[in-house]
């Protein structure tokens, strides 16, 4: 079985932010060990003596919490080991998903949440379809979501998915309706969260500094992102990973540059 963790990273109803993102990684049964423990090293190297600390990038980065009395060249080492850490997991019991949606008057608020989640469990099914088809393994997906305001239509709208469709067909793969849980309660919802943090500094802040170590852990085949989904209204012209790696495969594009 694959587990997908997911969080998200801008809020859906502030006109401020242009954009709203929902990520993560999926992960096999299996791996959850080895990547948990890898987490948990991180605190001992750098808070041995701390109770459990929650690794939640936008803090560390900001400096709040926790995080205020930590030095900023610390809390950048720490955000650096954390992209490594994911950057060099088990490949492939571990894999990277993405949903960027730029909001506007046509698709913004629930209605955003609901088309990331809808991109993300479709990218995750092909995944374990491609899985089956290719290599025999026929794996199973889970998916967990960090606890937020969309927990009970998040659930419904999994269902939905697997019994009426999404928008590109029936979901096959999904062996259950999700799990919520506390991001402080699971390090592989916070290293989600480091996933959505990435992705919302490339698309929202023109900062590729996140993203950089781990864009080539989304699924991808020939070069071609198809584990990280942008709905834009002009793809065309569009040079974020997404978008640019479906013109060209194995361009990132000069949003990461």
């Amino acid at each position: 079985m694959y587990i997908l963790y997911l969080d998200e990273s801008g809020n859906p109803d502030e006109p401020a932010d242009k954009h709203f993102v929902l990520g993560g990684l999926a992960v096999f049964e299996r791996t959850t060990f080895y990547l948990t423990r890898a987490v948990d090293e991180l605190q001992e190297k750098y808070f041995p003596t701390a109770p459990p600390v929650d690794f939640h990038a936008n803090v560390i980065r900001s400096g709040k919490g926790f995080w205020r009395g930590v030095p900023e060249s610390t809390r950048d080492n720490v955000l650096t080991d954390i992209g490594k850490l994911l950057a060099g997991a088990n490949d492939p019991g571990m894999v990277l998903f993405g949903a960027v949606i730029e909001k506007s008057s046509s698709i913004y608020g629930e209605d955003a949440v609901r088309r990331a989640t809808e991109e993300c469990c479709r990218r995750f099914d092909i995944f374990l379809m491609k899985r089956r088809n290719q290599s025999g393994d026929t794996q199973r997906g889970l998916l967990v979501f960090a606890e937020g305001r969309f927990d009970q239509r998040a659930m419904v709208w999994v269902r939905d998915f697997r019994k009426l469709g999404t928008s590109w067909g029936i979901l096959k793969n999904l062996s259950d309706l999700p799990f919520f849980t506390s991001a402080k309660d699971s390090r592989l919802v916070q290293m989600a969260d480091y996933v959505c943090h990435a992705l919302f500094q490339l698309y929202e802040r023109k900062n590729p500094k996140y993203l950089r170590p781990i864009i080539s852990r989304f699924d991808k085949k020939m070069g071609t992102l198809h584990g990280l989904t942008h709905v834009t209204a002009d793809p065309v012209n569009c040079k974020c990973p997404a978008c640019s790696s479906r013109r060209v495969p194995g361009d990132f594009g000069a949003s990461m540059k």
